[in-house]
């Protein structure tokens, strides 16, 4: 996808996503600053910014401690997009990353963005897999992070005027190989819960689509095309591997969403990945 103009897109907590989502922009001329705690790892075509919006959001910050909105940079900005991960995996991680770095990144902001795009999670809608869920269904997330993501996603559509929210399922690809490390340990698992997933590379096409589409959508659920229970996952990566499928946690619900995934595919168009069999095959082909 391109456009005729060149943009200055913001990468906010520019990590893995942003920093290759950063790169496929670039190749299209436009402008990329990628703004993060440290960026020294960041590629030398990006402009950066080192801030650490958490720190500058957190409760009780007064204003002399965030800097001067004197930064060039931080105006007329046609996309921001923001990618925050959690230090760790509870609560009051999600709490000082996704709560905190939102209003970090809106007090240093020096006016509204064109378009803000906020990856949120999954995570924010009900578990019941005996409904498929689209883009229309309410949120009911579970105690926990699920919860702060809901009220970040809330917070952003009062800060920002031209809010999308982009919520993917589990995300996938080269370097994130949690569920194949469980297969290969041989690690028990709940073979019954419905799964949804979306490959790294997939992810990214969908928010470049995001960043430069004229009139993007305000909801994407970012998930493939096959819902499938864990346990079909797993012997699939079993057999690729060649080890046995792990056996089924026992007293665990079935549990876990089928996501319809229509919507992410009308943004992007065919996926690369369009099932978990397609992906982890690609990820495990030269597996030994």
């Amino acid at each position: 996808m391109s456009t005729s103009t060149p943009r200055r897109i913001l990468l906010a907590g520019c990590g893995d996503l942003g920093t290759r989502l950063g790169l496929r922009l670039v190749d299209q001329g436009h402008d990329v600053i990628g703004l993060r705690r440290r960026v020294a790892d960041l590629p030398d075509v990006f402009e950066t910014i080192s801030m650490d919006l958490s720190h500058l959001g957190a409760p009780g910050r007064s204003d002399a401690e965030v800097p001067a909105r004197s930064d060039s940079r931080l105006v007329d900005l046609d996309a921001v997009i923001i990618t925050l991960t959690p230090d760790e995996p509870t609560r009051a991680g999600y709490e000082h990353s996704y709560l905190h770095g939102l209003r970090g990144l809106a007090r240093v902001l020096e006016s509204q963005p064109g378009r803000v795009v906020l990856v949120s999670s999954t995570r924010v809608l009900a578990e019941d897999p005996t409904q498929v869920i689209t883009e229309d269904a309410p949120i009911a997330p579970a105690p926990g992070p699920g919860e702060v993501i809901a009220a970040v996603e809330a917070e952003a559509a009062e800060l920002f005027d031209h809010l999308t929210i982009l919520r993917p399922a589990g995300i996938y690809g080269p370097g994130r190989t949690r569920l194949i490390d469980t297969v290969r340990h041989g690690r028990r698992l709940n073979h019954q819960r419905w799964t949804n997933r979306v490959h790294r590379d997939d992810l990214v096409r969908g928010l470049e689509c995001l960043a430069l589409t004229p009139e993007p959508p305000g909801l994407v659920h970012a998930v493939d095309s096959l819902p499938a229970q864990l346990g079909d996952v797993a012997a699939f990566i079993a057999d690729r591997l060649g080890v046995p499928v792990p056996g089924h946690v026992e007293n665990e619900r079935p549990g876990g969403r089928r996501i319809d995934g229509s919507g992410f595919r009308s943004l992007v168009g065919e996926l690369s990945f369009p099932t978990y069999r397609d992906g982890f095959a690609s990820m495990l082909t030269d597996s030994p």
